[in-house]
Formats: C-alpha cells, structure tokens, sequence
C-alpha cells in the first residue's frame, strides 16, 4: 500500500451503545494462525510458499466445515500466476459484507537499513489481518444461523508489490489482487438477487502499539462506525479521537470505486513511524507482533458483526447502517462546486471591468 498526504484533524464521532453479548474472539489463536504463515516461508507471488499458503487457508477453513465453500480466483501479473481465496458463509443470505486481508509478503525489504534486496517476513503487513479473519470466520460459524448476512472472508494476492524507495517486484503495481478481482466481481455473486452491504479491509493490525488512523479513502460513516465501536469496547489507544489522516492506497480503493461502502483498518506506517518502524524491512517478524492487538481488531470486528447483523438484536442500536454517508467525498463535492463558484465570480468581474473600461472609452470620444 501507498500514502499520499496526512494531516491532524479532528475526527467527528458517533454514540452508539454496542450490543452485549459476549466476545469470543481469541488472540491466542490468531497469534498462532501468523506464526504458522511464517513457518510457510516468504509468501511472494509466484512462489511456491504462496501456494503453499493458499492451501493452508483452505485447510483451515475446511477444518470449520469441511464443506466450507470457497473460490480459487487466478490471474496474471506479468506472466506471475497468483491467485485470491475466497470463503462464502452463509450462502443463503442475499446481503453480502466482505472481510478482507492480503496474504502475500513483500519479495524486498526497501525500506530496511542493512539490506533492502532482502525479502520481507509480513508478519504484521499481511499475516496478521489473514490470522484476524481465520478466528472471526471460526467464530461466527458457530452462530451462522443467528446472523442475517452473508460474509465473505476473502485472502488477496499481489497487494505489497509496489514501489517505495525501491520496487517490490520490478514494474508491479499496488493492489494488483484486489483490482483483478473486482473486475471480476461478476463471476461471484448474482447482481439480480445478492447485494453487497460493506467491505472492510485489515491490514497491519497486528503490531504493537496499535494506532489506527482515519484512512481518507473509505467510507466515513462506515469507518466511524468501527471507531467508536472499538472506543465503546474500551480501547480508547487504538481508535483515537484525533486520528491522523491519510489517503491510503489498499484494497478497499477498488470496492469503492465499485460502489461498495469500505474501511481500511489500517496505521500510520509511512516515516519510519517511531510506533511501528518495522514496514517493509526485515524487523517485520514475530517478535513485534501483539496478542493485545490483534484483541482489539478482532473484538472490534466481531461486535461491528453482532450490533448490524446478529437476529436478536433490537432496534435500539443506531449505528450508520447503510453507510451511504462519505463526508470525504462530500468535502470533495463541496471542494468543486468552491472551486466553480470562484471561477464564475471571476469571469464575471473580467467581464464586468472589460465593459466598464470600453463604457468609459466611449464616454470620453463623445467629449472629444
């Protein structure tokens, strides 16, 4: 992923009361899930680690229901066969929310300070939003039949190729996994009898000192939403009031442009963060990875289900449900019609001072 700019600003916030149920999400577990895709190896687009870790995911879905249904969704980049994962839950259900990860690691770490032709371990940038999405999936399996959605987990390929201070593979974009897929989107629903309701995406959500930010990109409402579902959870740290801000290149871009309300869960990673100063080098391994991180992505995620989604949920829950609401793009209409407004007042005056000062000429040849 790539940013752009950030700045400090203050976020608008949203009272809600969550749903009380009890969380089950175990950070233990998902600790685990990210060492196992280490013990993989290096998950780099067309390797055989990235198969390799593919078929892990399958297995463990299928160690949930060993009719779990998935998709295997090849495509190429630049002759590099990859491939995306997708696992449908709850297939009866006609509305859709999507819960997204990328699974591959960097093939180089540029941004490290001792070797930058190294690869990349991902443990935080890749692994831990996969390790985040097995656990809810298990989760919410055990009570499918109380949720009155369809979830997708869906695992993407190629995301973390791009260029920072160096290629991660020479001449490959960012997002390449996610944009293949949705302009595939098509083969994996039926538009005439399924919706989708949101995407929500997890990337680095798994390393200490867990900050998210408000990533510009994503639906505000929906993004708001998570926030102050996480504030009302207790962590206050990792979903600040004033988070930073930031337009963030990932693969909830693509849903977006689709038309599907998204969040990018998501830190500050650019600047060599003092918080987390391990993207894209070596240090990204297991040994800065937190259980009370992962905790609080998982719990966060699991009462977002809960409060829009679970049957015995009342009507006294006020979330923003549909998040049709972006006050990004807003700002950017607001931004336009300032900009077509100034213009009009412009060419106006011209127009008004070009007659004025031909008004005065004529003035001047009758005197004469």
């Amino acid at each position: 992923m790539s940013s752009i700019v950030y700045m400090y600003l203050p976020s608008n916030n949203l009272n809600i009361e969550n749903y009380d149920i009890e969380l089950q999400f175990n950070s233990d577990n998902a600790y685990s899930y990210i060492e196992d895709q280490l013990d993989i190896g290096y998950r780099i687009p067309g390797t055989q680690e990235r198969v390799n870790c593919a078929n892990y995911f399958i297995n463990k879905f299928l160690e949930i229901d060993s009719n779990f249904t998935y998709v295997l969704h090849n495509f190429t980049v630049y002759s590099t066969e990859c491939q995306n994962v997708l696992f449908k839950l709850n297939e009866n259900r006609s509305n859709i929310v999507i819960l997204g990860a990328h699974y591959d690691s960097r093939a180089r770490a540029t941004k490290d300070l001792v070797n930058k032709s190294a690869q990349v371990p991902g443990a935080n940038d890749g692994a831990s939003g996969c390790a985040v999405l097995i656990e809810i999936a298990t989760i919410l399996y055990m009570i499918k039949q109380n949720l009155s959605c369809q979830i997708w987990f869906l695992f993407f390929d190629a995301e973390d190729q791009g260029y920072d201070e160096g290629p991660g593979i020479l001449g490959w974009d960012w997002c390449e996994g996610s944009q293949a897929f949705v302009s595939d989107i098509h083969y994996f629903y039926d538009s005439e009898t399924e919706n989708f309701d949101c995407m929500i995406l997890l990337d680095m959500v798994g390393g200490e000192n867990l900050q998210f930010i408000n990533e510009q990109h994503s639906t505000s409402s929906l993004l708001d939403e998570l926030f102050a579902i996480g504030r009302e959870l207790g962590y206050i740290s990792e979903f600040p009031i004033n988070a930073i801000r930031e337009d963030i290149i990932d693969d909830h871009l693509a849903f977006i442009n689709f038309g599907i309300p998204s969040a990018d869960l998501i830190i500050k990673f650019w600047d060599r963060n003092p918080d987390w100063p391990h993207h894209h080098t070596t240090q990204d391994n297991i040994s800065y990875i937190s259980k009370e991180s992962l905790k609080a992505t998982g719990d966060t995620v699991e009462q977002f289900i809960y409060n829009n989604y679970f049957a015995d949920v009342n009507d006294t829950y006020t979330g923003n449900y549909p998040w049709s609401v972006d006050k990004n793009m807003l700002n950017l209409d607001l931004l336009i019609s300032i900009i077509i407004i100034v213009a009009v007042v412009g060419i106006s005056t011209i127009l008004y001072l070009y007659k004025h000062q031909n008004s005065e000429k004529e003035v001047e040849l009758l005197k004469g």
